[in-house]
């Protein structure tokens, strides 16, 4: 094809008074063509192709297009592809054609049927206090060493863009709870919409329009803070296009590179902290002259008021007490006091921790799990057994992680080199920590060691000594302390007098 700075070459050499003959060896076009643009006044020559003649299409096209009207009815798993209709059309219809062009086929018949006119999107404003936006997104963080998949869950305000964020393993509907409740008292205030995605933690089903059959306990939470949820059309993300950014933001500029924390409690406080710097640093997208903090300061005067209590962000069941003193919570075990063996207690599972309550006393309280087939063990709830069973505490599973003072196994080894069941005499020893905090045991038995006495009765001694008003610090000579006792040592010939029958035994 001819291009346009060739045609101005042409005409210029011309013009200048070149021979046509000349001009064609100059520029290697043929005299014809020469002549072509000479004689006419087009500055540009372009090359319309005429439609190919495709004899093997012609009785395959209404079919395909027929196909592929009656699979946009099905799900698109269930649909036939290309490869499908051609061995379709080979085995039953005997076509002859070539694979390409049913290739060829199907697309221009895809492209007639399917192909949907550019969407046109309507810019929204809102006003102060009347609306807010939710979404979860993922992010990945390092927690303790070990790379982990976070769940991000943010909510921004519609008006300021003011924003708050938290991160939790999952997307549990308590976690869900307890991030807007969360939000909510960082705000100072409720907004009288929140707009929404379809999540299952709060649409029970999607009906017609934009009727959704909503899960009981989101329609509690609403009706405590008195706000509207609105939820999006299915596969329609930009209708809460800014919560998308907001959290793609947080992404792009908090966890890229991935961040390392030693918990998630410090990765929430830390990120808290990121979104209150951009809050009062980042001006605001259509009031560049403000902060948005600045208008967040003039939107909370629209707020819902908070009410009087928070909304207890829980999931609350029922479990039965195993034999081994655990209770079945979600996928992991959780311990209780061996008393209650046999018992079905009630376990509330927060956002970060486990209760559990019996007769509407707490018996138990754990940081929660999230991870699969977990143990919970706090060992004092295995105290009392272990008091009936010593030689338990060496491969016991709730005593393995117990972080117990060096000096408490010092005075265990102590007493096993001493006595042949010096385990029995140290588990008395740990039923102490019931009842005196862990660091005076542990130095009431330093006291003992110094003294070089044995056994948990010179141990309380110390214990109670030290809440005695007359304490003062120092060692106990234990000879001396037992001189101050006399016992009166009865004479053997009552024993003569017993055995001969002269005397009678009386048995109380």
């Amino acid at each position: 094809m001819m291009s346009v700075k060739q045609i101005h070459e042409v005409r210029k050499l011309r013009h200048e008074g070149m021979p046509i003959k000349e001009i064609c060896r100059r520029t290697r076009i043929s005299r014809n063509t020469i002549r072509k643009i000479l004689r006419g006044k087009e500055t540009k020559f372009t090359y319309h192709r005429t439609e190919p003649s495709q004899p093997a299409q012609e009785p395959i096209k209404e079919l395909i297009e027929m196909w592929i009207k009656q699979d946009q009815l099905e799900r698109k798993k269930y649909r036939r592809t290309a490869k499908r209709m051609y061995d379709i059309l080979v085995s039953e219809y005997s076509y002859t054609g070539s694979y390409t062009s049913v290739i060829r086929c199907v697309n221009e018949a895809q492209e007639r049927i399917i192909k949907q006119p550019a969407e046109v999107y309507i810019p929204l404003e809102y006003g102060p206090g009347e609306a807010y936006q939710f979404d979860w997104g993922e992010v990945k963080a390092v927690i303790g060493g070990q790379l982990t998949v976070l769940n991000l869950g943010a909510l921004q305000l519609c008006y300021s863009r003011n924003s708050y964020a938290r991160v939790y393993y999952c997307q549990k509907q308590e976690l869900l709870f307890d991030l807007h409740r969360r939000a909510f008292e960082y705000f100072g205030g409720v907004c009288r919409r929140g707009i929404y995605d379809n999540l299952t933690t709060a649409v029970k089903k999607i009906l017609k329009g934009n009727h959704r059959n909503l899960q009981e306990k989101f329609v509690e939470f609403c009706s405590l803070y008195l706000f509207d949820p609105n939820f999006c059309n299915p596969a329609h993300g930009n209708e809460k296009g800014r919560i998308e950014n907001l959290i793609g933001f947080i992404r792009d500029n908090f966890f890229v590179p991935i961040p390392k924390f030693a918990s998630l409690e410090e990765l929430n406080d830390r990120l808290l902290s990121f979104l209150i710097s951009v809050a009062r640093t980042k001006a605001h997208p259509t009031n560049p002259d403000k902060t948005r903090y600045a208008l967040y300061e003039e939107e909370k005067l629209s707020f819902i008021p908070l009410p009087g209590h928070g909304y207890e962000c829980c999931r609350v069941t029922h479990a039965a007490v195993t034999s081994y003193s655990t209770v079945h919570f979600e996928s992991n075990q959780y311990s209780v006091p061996g008393q209650f063996v046999g018992k079905t207690v009630q376990v509330k599972g927060y956002a970060d921790e486990v209760m559990i309550s019996y007769d509407g006393t707490e018996i138990a309280r754990h940081t929660r799990l999230y991870s699969v087939k977990q143990q919970s063990l706090n060992p004092y709830h295995y105290l009392e057994a272990l008091s009936r069973k010593p030689r338990a505490f060496a491969d016991g599973m709730p005593f393995k992680e117990w972080q117990l003072p060096e000096v408490f196994q010092q005075y265990r080894r102590m007493l096993r080199e001493k006595f042949e069941d010096g385990d029995s005499y140290f588990v008395k020893i740990l039923l102490l920590v019931r009842e005196w905090p862990v660091l005076e045991v542990a130095e009431a038995i330093r006291q003992a060691i110094a003294a070089k006495a044995l056994g948990d009765s010179y141990v309380l001694m110390i214990l109670r000594r030290k809440r005695s008003p007359g304490y003062e610090q120092g060692l106990i000579d234990i000879t001396e302390e037992l001189a101050k006792y006399r016992a009166k040592q009865p004479s053997l010939d009552r024993y003569d007098e017993v055995l001969s029958g002269k005397k009678e035994v009386t048995v109380l």
